[in-house]
C-alpha cells in the first residue's frame, strides 16, 4: 500500500501561528488559581457553586484558545468541549438553591467529560508520536502520556464526586480546585506538544490510509514488507524477460 501526502501548501493551512507559550501561560495561571481556591474560605454550597461556574467558564475560554492552536480538522472538538463547559458553568451559576449533590454532580460530569476527551486526545498524540519516531512526521515527541494520565485521574475523581454519600463543603472546594488544576495541566501538556511541533503532520490523500500497528516497529515492518514485494516483482520480471 502506498501513502500519498497532500501538497505542502495545503498542510500548512491546517495550523495557526499562535505561540505555544500562550497555552503555557494559561496553564500556569490555572494551576496557581487552583492552589488559591482552598484559601478563599468558602462556607456555603452557593458560594462553591458560583466558583465552580466561574471555573467552568474560564475552562471553556481556555478550550477556545486551544482550538486556535490546533489543526483545523480537530478544532471542532475543542469548540464542542467549550460549549459543554459553558452549559455546565451557566447551570452552576443560575441554579437558585444548589445542594451538595447538585454541585457534586456538576463537578462529576465535568471530570467525566473532560477525562474521556483527554484520553481520546492522548491516543491522537500517540499516533503523532509514532509518525515522528518513524521519520514520517517532522513533529518531535508528542508527550502522549500526559493527557492519558490526566484523563484517567479526572475520571477517577468524577466517580468519587458522584458517589460520595456525605455532605462536605471541604470536598466541594477540593473538587473545584481539582477541576481548575486539571484544566491547567492539560493546557501545559498541550503547550509542550505545540512547542515540539517543527512542521505539519503529513496529510494523506483520499483513499490512502496511514500505516497501522502498535508502535513504530509495525510501521517499519510494513515498509520492509512492501519493499520486499517490490523487489520480488522486479526479479520476476527480469527472469521472464531473460527467457
Amino acid at each position: 500500500m502506498r501513502f500519498a501526502a497532500t501538497p505542502a501548501g495545503h498542510a500548512q493551512g491546517r495550523t495557526t501561528k499562535v505561540q505555544w507559550w500562550y497555552l503555557l501561560a494559561a496553564g500556569i495561571a490555572f494551576v496557581l488559581f487552583a492552589l488559591a481556591i482552598p484559601q478563599f474560605g468558602l462556607t456555603t454550597v452557593r458560594s462553591v457553586a458560583i466558583l465552580l461556574g466561574i471555573v467552568l467558564l474560564l475552562s471553556a475560554a481556555s478550550e477556545l484558545l486551544a482550538a486556535s492552536v490546533t489543526a483545523r480538522d480537530w478544532r471542532w472538538s475543542h469548540v464542542l468541549l467549550a460549549v459543554l463547559l459553558v452549559a455546565g458553568g451557566i447551570v452552576a451559576l443560575v441554579w437558585s438553591r444548589p445542594t451538595f449533590p447538585v454541585v457534586a454532580r456538576i463537578a462529576a460530569w465535568y471530570f467525566l467529560i473532560k477525562g474521556v476527551y483527554d484520553i481520546v486526545n492522548s491516543f491522537v498524540a500517540r499516533r503523532a508520536e509514532r509518525y515522528g519516531a518513524a521519520g514520517e512526521d517532522p513533529r518531535g515527541t508528542a508527550q502522549w502520556w500526559m493527557p492519558l494520565a490526566i484523563g484517567v485521574l479526572e475520571i477517577g475523581v468524577g466517580f468519587w464526586a458522584v458517589s460520595y454519600p456525605r455532605f462536605s463543603i471541604s470536598l466541594l472546594v477540593l473538587w473545584v480546585g481539582l477541576a481548575a488544576l486539571a484544566t491547567g495541566l492539560t493546557k501545559i501538556a498541550m503547550s509542550f506538544r505545540k512547542r515540539g511541533l517543527r512542521g505539519d503532520l503529513p496529510a494523506f490523500s483520499e483513499g490512502h490510509l496511514p500505516p497501522v500497528g502498535f508502535g513504530t516497529g509495525a510501521t517499519r515492518e510494513s515498509g520492509r514488507a512492501e519493499a520486499g514485494r517490490a523487489e520480488e516483482s522486479r526479479a520476476r520480471r527480469s527472469l521472464s524477460e531473460g527467457r
